[in-house]
């Protein structure tokens, strides 16, 4: 069997649409190919429309049908990256912000952390993926949403406070040291998010240590509960 042969033999079990990530296969199922053979049989199936091109190493093979040839959208893309049971990845940003109703505006823009990819940071349509090695599950993914939130909270337009309240409560009560230091280390954050996070704690009298991440000496520039409740019906 040739070696092209073989690359489109193992493409060729991906479903219509599925996201199809050249590195992951050729790391994963093509190790003993040529790399320049495998990608230039990549590049000749695009070529031939056997598969489509999403963004450099992302592609995907396309569906026709009576409204002509289609290829990945949007949901594909976050069902690749998030995991189809929301298992492998988190959705931030406008998105996030939208769903929770911390403000009615939206955006055409997806902000997502995610285990599955393997670059740092790689844009696919209007998805941008950033790459976190950690375990997604109920608390990992609250804790996200609500440092993601801290971090952009001053840009964040036609804020509700309400809402706002209502989902740092939430998001706090499962707070614990062991998770923020797994996201530290896994994400990174600002002194800044730390600080408006170590703020809503002590507000909550939540016990933590995150104080070994902040120099004491310094003042940062983060948020207050006490500037949420402000002018809060």
């Amino acid at each position: 069997m040739s070696y092209a042969t073989m690359i489109k033999e193992t493409i060729s079990k991906y479903a219509e649409l599925d996201i199809i990530d050249a590195h992951q296969i050729y790391i994963s199922k093509c190790k003993d190919v040529p790399e320049q053979t495998y990608y230039k049989t990549i590049s000749r199936m695009t070529e031939s429309g056997e598969i489509a091109r999403l963004t450099k190493g992302i592609y995907c093979k396309p569906k026709t049908g009576r409204f002509g040839r289609r290829i990945s959208s949007e949901k594909h893309i976050l069902e690749h990256y998030l995991g189809k049971d929301g298992k492998n990845g988190v959705i931030v940003g406008y998105r996030m912000y939208n769903k929770y109703k911390l403000t009615t505006q939206f955006s055409k823009s997806i902000d997502v952390y995610s285990n599955v990819s393997e670059q740092e940071k790689k844009k696919v349509l209007d998805v941008t993926i950033k790459k976190a090695n950690i375990r997604f599950d109920t608390d990992s993914i609250k804790m996200i949403e609500l440092l993601d939130f801290l971090e952009n909270v001053n840009k964040i337009e036609e804020l509700n406070k309400r809402h706002a309240i209502r989902f740092i409560e939430d998001a706090a009560a499962l707070y614990n040291d062991q998770l923020l230091e797994k996201l530290v280390i896994a994400i990174g954050y600002k002194k800044s998010t730390l600080a408006s996070l170590r703020n809503v704690l002590n507000y909550y009298k939540i016990n933590h240590s995150i104080g070994k991440y902040l120099n004491g000496l310094s003042k940062y520039k983060s948020m207050r509960m006490e500037d949420l409740y402000e002018f809060t019906p």
